[in-house]
């Protein structure tokens, strides 16, 4: 079995999954993960620097939160912007247009690779 370093401690540990940090640290993270959402529940309209400060969750896992779809601004500010149109999201890294788009595109080659067949 092999052996890999965490991503984020350091700490060297044997994956049962596929994934770059340690149990340790995606406890953490999960934790960290549930303190910001309690407090948002509680204060919707928190800004970043609020829940930060409230909940001792760092602003750059906040966001980190925020890129991977778990959490939903309402007032997303100038870094968050879609990869592709450079519209506004409120989540993940593309807006809804563009996810649109992604899928069809997807689509239209599942179609054009069963038609070579």
């Amino acid at each position: 079995m092999a052996l890999v370093n965490c991503a984020r401690c350091g700490k060297v540990f044997s994956p049962e999954k596929p994934v770059p940090f340690c149990p340790d640290c995606v406890k953490a993270e999960n934790e960290d993960y549930k303190k910001v959402a309690e407090y948002l529940r509680d204060y919707p309209l928190a800004n970043v620097m609020e829940v930060a400060n409230r909940t001792g969750v760092s602003p750059v896992m906040i966001f980190k939160f925020v890129r991977a779809g778990s959490l939903r601004l309402t007032d997303a500010p100038a870094a968050f912007k879609c990869r592709m149109c450079g519209k506004e999201v409120k989540k993940g890294t593309l807006c809804q247009d563009c996810i649109d788009k992604v899928k069809d595109l997807k689509e239209a080659a599942k179609k054009k690779a069963k038609k070579k067949r």
